[in-house]
């Protein structure tokens, strides 16, 4: 029987420290919690029948998940700026402003 092939055989050298693996991390995190906070406002635009809504909200749901795709932690300033993005919508989402 022969080994499979390793998943890490063809990756380069992180091009990356430590504090920027840790900073992606966390715009994942902000970036997961507004597509959240996006789905929980669609069930309420669905409940209501907001059809133009519905679609609106689901727009942006799914550029913020295209968003999450294409950021890598080799672009930190991009990072930074999606973590603090992220903050500033949670609370226009969350209704907290």
């Amino acid at each position: 029987m022969t080994e499979p092939e390793s998943a890490l055989q063809n990756m380069e050298p992180a091009t990356w420290s430590t504090e920027d693996g840790t900073a992606y991390e966390v715009a994942l995190e902000g970036i997961n919690h507004v597509v959240g906070a996006y789905s929980g406002l669609i069930a309420e635009a669905e409940t209501a029948a907001d059809a133009k809504r519905v679609e609106t909200l689901t727009a942006e749901q799914r550029r913020w998940s295209a968003r999450r795709r294409t950021l890598t932690p080799a672009a930190r300033a991009e990072v930074d700026a999606v973590t603090a993005e992220c903050a500033r919508l949670l609370v226009e989402l969350r209704g907290t402003a």
